[in-house]
């Protein structure tokens, strides 16, 4: 796919955004927008660098959550894997020793 110039609107400035997929990059940019305002909303006297900066973090805490959910369902899922292939092993001893 080819790159497209996409025009968004955040913390009431315009942006000409590269991306494949406008959709994509429109609901990006609709969700920072969202935490950009809910922050001035919360802290109505602060600057706009120091609500980018809260922004970028509330995103990162979301990230590393999001990352750390994912690795302990890696982790999970690992486990009921090695738990199903011993049970499996098992089954395929017991059949060996019985045909």
């Amino acid at each position: 796919m080819s790159q497209k110039e996409i025009r968004v609107r955040i913390f009431n400035s315009e942006y000409n955004l590269q991306g494949e997929n406008s959709e994509k990059v429109e609901r990006i940019s609709d969700y920072v927008d969202g935490i950009m305002n809910r922050i001035n909303t919360e802290s109505p006297n602060q600057s706009e660098e120091t609500i980018a900066v809260v922004t970028a973090l509330n995103i990162a805490e979301d990230f590393f959550r999001e990352k750390e959910t994912r690795l302990d369902s890696e982790k999970e899922l690992s486990q009921i894997v090695d738990e199903i292939s011993s049970k499996i092993k098992g089954i395929n001893d017991l059949l060996d020793e019985n045909l």
